[in-house]
């Protein structure tokens, strides 16, 4: 799915095929920038042909101006909004036009999605569109997959869904809500299982990663760009805020939340009930509402 930059800056013409985020850039993607991190530009040195929203009166450099398309005004979050609707339901004017085949196993599966050898997937489950999932899948009754990479031996619980659109938002001029849609995807590892009624949320720009050998319990929220690095455990009830990273080995307690943007060291453990504001260092424990390194009495 491409886009021609020139419907948003007429003086040039480069496809856009999706969107990463100024610190992380990808080439042929959009992003916004504010004069908050204008000094983030620089990332944009090793990519190309970028479409770029932008505050008005950030200084960008001649050298960036050729090699990306910029487009100045007062609100970049909101114009890069409504340019990623406009993506989003060009998206889904070509998704709609992707047949299902309903598989004698009795679950339908997407015309561009694929599935491994040795996979047993029950009634009632939806594959697709844009799903590859490696070898000896176990998908339970019920289960939702969509945009994502899967590698071997992935478990998928009943009803859980993988690819849910992310829940970002920007406001209009008038203050009304508006969703800004998931571009992103979900890439998954070797040996991971998903649990009863949980929900991977796609990366909103970049994608939501979850390495080899993660384990979820049932109703977990995991949300849009999340990186759950190999061997992390959360247990029933977790809630997992935009933007978090969970290092190696990393245990979340039952019913434990993080807000967005958290970093979790390796080996971290966030007790039962917690409700955690900051980041955890690695081999730490931390506890309560807001979550505290916990001290033995």
């Amino acid at each position: 799915m491409e886009i021609n930059v020139s419907i948003v800056v007429p003086e040039k013409d480069f496809p856009i095929r999706g969107a990463s985020y100024i610190g992380a850039p990808r080439s042929n993607t959009a992003m916004f920038i504010t004069k908050k991190v204008a000094h983030l530009l620089t990332s944009l040195e090793s990519v190309a042909e970028c479409l770029v929203f932008a505050e008005e009166g950030i200084d960008v450099p001649e050298c960036l101006r050729k090699q990306h398309a910029f487009s100045f005004s007062r609100k970049p979050q909101l114009a890069y909004a409504r340019f990623a609707n406009q993506f989003a339901e060009a998206r889904f004017s070509e998704e709609k036009k992707l047949k299902y085949r309903l598989m004698p196993e009795g679950y339908y599966l997407c015309e561009d999605s694929s599935v491994g050898e040795g996979a047993y997937i029950e009634p009632g489950c939806v594959i697709g569109p844009d799903v590859q999932i490696g070898k000896n899948a176990r998908i339970y009754a019920g289960s939702v997959i969509r945009r994502s990479t899967i590698g071997n031996d992935f478990v998928a619980n009943e009803h859980a869904v993988v690819g849910a659109n992310g829940f970002t938002m920007a406001e209009d001029e008038d203050g009304n809500k508006m969703r800004i849609p998931t571009l992103g995807r979900v890439v998954i590892g070797d040996n991971v299982e998903v649990g009863v009624h949980d929900n991977v949320s796609c990366g909103s720009g970049c994608d939501t990663i979850i390495d080899d050998y993660v384990k979820l319990d049932a109703l977990v929220h995991v949300a849009h760009d999340d990186h759950l690095h190999k061997n992390v455990e959360i247990t029933a009830g977790g809630i997992i805020g935009g933007f978090d990273e969970l290092g190696e080995h990393a245990y979340v307690g039952i019913n434990a939340v993080l807000r967005n943007r958290i970093q979790v060291g390796d080996n971290a453990l966030i007790g039962m009930g917690s409700t955690v504001t900051k980041s955890v260092e690695a081999n730490t424990t931390v506890a309560g509402n807001p979550a505290r390194p916990f001290v033995k009495a």
